[in-house]
């Protein structure tokens, strides 16, 4: 009697290949769900099926946001380069700093951020609402709110060292409220939209902070660090200017030899 191998494992190969297509889809899928993304969607799926409008995003804002951490890596090389280094110190340092900024800006108040003179040009910027640092437009209200603010952690994301300038890099998770427009359960308005109101809702974010060291400004050969002019906004192009070019107003030296602040962003 002759067996037809073929016959057989033709389809046993094609099950087994089936079954591990639909054992990798299930994991993924498990894995999406359990993340805040991953939450979120399902949580405001269910509401819409039920008829329910959109949801409490204080259930998916729950948990501080995830840093990328490099420190076992980073922090041998900056404890080599500078032994006087820090950092437990400065961590603390930079929390405080990400927190005054949003406090001086929740309360249009550049003055509870004047240790730090690049990051009070950021406020005062921000709050006379020229326009965003990013893509020069006005800041809608709501987005310059930064109520019961909290920070939870801090960690080193990367160090660069070049000619004459040093820059650490770091993350810090924070939590803030603010008012957002939400849609109101079960109401709709005239052409079925969801009505809309205001709401207080708790968003975690990170903010990224950049530690400099000018170790010899003549090397840096005209390279910025994120300075501008703190009235005309124009890019000053060398350290060590005393005056904008643009408009005449006199400027802070930038510290040399010595660690500061530069800069401190959002990144949702």
């Amino acid at each position: 009697m002759n067996i037809d191998l073929g016959a057989i494992l033709g389809p046993v190969l094609f099950l087994l290949v089936f079954a591990l297509i639909a054992s990798y889809i299930t994991v993924r899928i498990k894995l999406f769900r359990r993340s805040l993304m991953g939450q979120a969607i399902e949580t405001i799926a269910k509401a819409i099926v039920n008829g329910e409008g959109v949801v409490d995003e204080s259930e998916v804002t729950a948990t501080p946001k995830s840093l990328s951490s490099m420190e076992s890596l980073c922090l041998p090389r900056i404890e080599r380069d500078f032994p006087e280094f820090n950092w437990n110190e400065w961590k603390v340092r930079v929390q405080d700093a990400v927190l005054k900024k949003l406090q001086a800006i929740e309360e249009r108040d550049p003055e509870l951020v004047r240790d730090y003179p690049m990051i009070k040009r950021e406020v005062e910027q921000m709050i006379s609402n020229h326009g965003s640092l990013v893509n020069n437009k006005p800041y809608f209200e709501h987005e310059l709110e930064f109520k019961d603010r909290h920070a939870y952690r801090t960690v080193i994301s990367g160090y660069d060292r070049e000619e004459g300038l040093c820059t650490i890099r770091t993350e810090t998770s924070v939590s803030y409220e603010r008012m957002v427009d939400v849609a109101v359960k079960g109401k709709a308005g005239r052409n079925g939209e969801l009505s809309k109101s205001s709401k207080m809702i708790k968003i975690q974010s990170v903010f990224r902070t950049e530690l400099v060291y000018v170790q010899n400004a003549e090397k840096l050969q005209g390279k910025m660090i994120g300075y501008t002019c703190p009235n005309c906004g124009a890019p000053v192009k060398m350290l060590g200017v005393k005056m904008c070019e643009y408009c005449g107003t006199a400027l802070e030296a930038v510290n040399i030899k010595a660690w500061s602040i530069n800069k401190i962003t959002e990144n949702r």
